[in-house]
């Protein structure tokens, strides 16, 4: 396998366009894969972009998306535009679909990919933000079910209106990750390790994030590149391992989580309507001063001015019924009702955690997921995105970290990667499914080649 990485981290779209051109003029071999990734910075010139890649490998299977950064030899980059060029030793396709309901969505990819393949790069929008227009749709909406799920008289009527709710939900914005991957999995045999790219920008604006499939942008879509031949796929959490019931699980999130306490939640599919009788937000500010009060127009204007931030240090953590695995929710101050959750929470039990995020080991807690690498070729790797701002300037001691473990590498600052594993090797915290490893925070991956 032969790889060469190109990138430019010029926020300027035409010297990164120059930059990027005289790379490729370098290539001296024709790639059957290209992974390609577009930042804050540019990503609304990406056509400019997958252009000059269309044209200079027209042939060449290619997947991309909206980054928050990348890591290429000695350098974290923010801005600017990176792509993976590879020569892989086995067969690559790329396949995409996109239906008006995101289960439907990953059934129609599910059977275009079929199985035997022995890895898969699934791309999809965690959560989508559309135009105006349909947010403005979606308060009416919030107003119009939260009014029905008030005057509900017991839990099953309430949990019976979030469950209509979250049909809305999954029709415009919410691919919920657990759905996403168990209907992979099934799709495509359950032998098939499945890389979950379950994309949420740090900072939303209309429109995001983007996703490319053979250079066409696919909109609410998902997309996958599918590998047969000598891969690997590694998946990692930051936290100890789950316990073997509710209580032990509960007690590992005390032990990791500073000023952990246990609440109740009324919800259904992927809406939650209430926290310890409270609206989600009303709960929050009661527990955390400081957030501020946003209303409809400035939540808009900050979609408008790609200012709108999803991330928050404040999380409701859910235990699995089935695996007593965790999986954590970030509680944002946004001018809503009923709270939407990026994963289905029919299977999680009712009384969950509320806690702050803390990464107990700091950056080197990431690093980890290369102590299970198995061959010595290349490693794609995928950070999640919250480290960020967990760290600050501290970021950049993963690239030592990551030099003393790997000797070819390249990989990208995305939001918390997932996995569906057929066998996975240890009692993973955030296994909340068999095989399925979900979490909003904490997560990494690697992608080996072998050489």
């Amino acid at each position: 396998m032969r790889v060469e990485i190109v990138y430019s981290p010029s926020n300027n779209v035409k010297e990164a366009y120059v930059q990027l051109t005289k790379q490729l003029e370098q290539i001296d071999f024709e790639p059957n894969f290209i992974l390609f990734f577009l930042t804050k910075s540019v990503w609304k010139n990406y056509r400019i972009f997958t252009e000059l890649f269309r044209k200079k490998f027209p042939k060449t299977k290619m997947l991309g998306c909206t980054v928050e950064g990348y890591l290429v030899r000695d350098e974290i980059w923010m801005r600017g535009v990176a792509a993976l060029l590879g020569k892989f030793n086995g067969k690559v396709e790329v396949f995409w679909a996109k239906d008006k309901i995101a289960s439907k969505t990953a059934e129609k990819l599910g059977e275009k990919i079929g199985k035997k393949w022995d890895a898969i790069l699934l791309t999809f929008p965690a959560f989508y933000f559309p135009g105006k227009f349909d947010f403005l749709k979606a308060f009416i909406n919030d107003k119009r079910y939260y009014r029905k799920f008030n005057k509900s008289k017991n839990t099953k009527e309430k949990e019976e209106i979030l469950k209509d709710y979250s049909k809305f939900l999954e029709s415009k914005f919410v691919f919920p990750i657990n759905k996403t991957l168990k209907i992979l999995a099934e799709k495509t045999g359950k032998e098939t390790p499945i890389i979950g790219m379950n994309l949420v920008p740090l900072e939303a604006a209309a429109y995001t994030p983007i996703i490319l499939a053979n250079y066409e942008d696919i909109g609410r879509g998902a997309a996958a590149m599918c590998f047969k031949g000598k891969v690997n796929v590694i998946f990692h959490d930051v936290f100890p391992e789950r316990g073997k019931n509710y209580e032990e699980t509960f007690e590992v999130i005390k032990s990791y989580f500073p000023r952990t306490e246990k609440v109740r939640v009324i919800k259904a599919g992927t809406t939650i309507g209430e926290i310890n009788g409270l609206k989600p937000i009303e709960f929050l500010k009661m527990k955390r001063s400081g957030f501020e009060d946003i209303s409809q127009n400035e939540f808009l204007n900050r979609i408008e001015g790609e200012k709108l931030l999803m991330a928050s240090p404040y999380h409701i953590g859910f235990i699995s019924q089935k695996t007593h695995g965790s999986i954590f929710l970030g509680l944002l101050s946004y001018p809503i009702n009923l709270y939407p959750s990026l994963f289905n929470l029919d299977e999680l039990y009712d009384t969950t955690a509320f806690c702050g995020e803390f990464f107990r080991e700091g950056v080197k807690s990431f690093g980890e997921v290369f102590d299970m690498k198995k061959f010595n070729g290349f490693d794609f790797f995928i950070i999640d995105q919250n480290s960020i701002m967990s760290f600050g300037g501290d970021i950049y001691k993963l690239i030592d970290i990551i030099k003393e473990k790997s000797s070819y590498y390249f990989g990208i600052f995305s939001s918390f990667p997932s996995s569906y594993l057929p066998t996975p090797k240890k009692r993973y915290f955030s296994e909340i499914d068999n095989g399925i490893c979900v979490n909003l925070t904490g997560t990494s991956v690697i992608l080996e080649f072998f050489i």
